[in-house]
């Protein structure tokens, strides 16, 4: 009984409705998919502790003044950084004029 009417079925589908039906299909998925994925993608790809907290990252200078004293604190931190690494130099008998010439 259920193989007629499967027969009945198939059999009435022409072969236009079929590739019509197929055409549907193949335009109808990627297009489900895509409207699937899209929706709340915050809580379908949410990855807890992903992204670093605001709080602990570097905060950027964004006012003149700002910028003046990021600009002003680097200079410190490298004149500082400096006059350790000539002090080491120093201490270790390390001349920037014999380094020049052991060079040439």
């Amino acid at each position: 009984m259920h193989s007629g009417y499967y027969r009945r079925f198939i059999g009435g589908i022409t072969r236009t409705q079929l590739e019509t039906a197929k055409f549907g299909f193949y335009l109808l998925t990627p297009i489900c998919v895509m409207y699937y994925v899209g929706l709340d993608t915050d809580n379908k790809f949410n990855l807890p502790g992903f992204w670093p907290d605001p709080s602990t990252l570097n905060q950027i200078p964004k006012e003149p003044h700002e910028i003046q004293a990021e600009i002003a604190r680097i200079r410190r931190a490298r004149a500082e950084k400096r006059q350790r690494l000539e002090e080491k130099a120093r201490l270790l008998g390390i001349d920037e004029d014999t380094e020049e010439v052991s060079q040439s």
